[in-house]
């Protein structure tokens, strides 16, 4: 008989499909943004603890885009620089989506990390 066990807390949910999209949205939802302060931004929120690859975000802004969540424009449409992306209002309903399902995990994650270090550390 196969026992299935709770997902591991501190790594796999974390980095579920919800993470990254929530944090693009949220930090588009302040101001326009383009990928790699996009990354900055999200190594600068999680305190270093998770970071996101050139080949993850790009995909996902592209995705988002494509969704409707985020519009993208061009710095300089000539050259095609950097796009900056600011989220729409159907962005805007999605991020509260997700936002609201995500905050479930991340009580689990605090409590798992409390009791975590009264165990060890009284």
């Amino acid at each position: 008989m196969e026992r299935t066990t709770p997902k591991d807390i501190f790594l796999s949910e974390v980095k579920t499909r919800d993470v990254f999209p929530l944090l693009v949205l949220h930090i588009v939802r302040e101001e326009p943004g383009y990928g790699n302060a996009i990354m900055a931004q999200i190594r600068e929120i999680c305190a270093g603890t998770m970071s996101v690859s050139p080949n993850t975000i790009y995909p996902l802004l592209r995705r988002l885009e494509e969704k409707g969540y985020v519009n993208g424009e061009w710095e300089r449409p000539d050259t095609r620089s950097r796009r900056f992306y600011k989220i729409t209002p159907r962005g805007e309903e999605k991020y509260e989506e997700i936002r609201a399902r995500f905050e479930v995990h991340l009580l689990r994650v605090r409590e798992a990390i409390e009791s975590l270090h009264r165990e060890l550390y009284g």
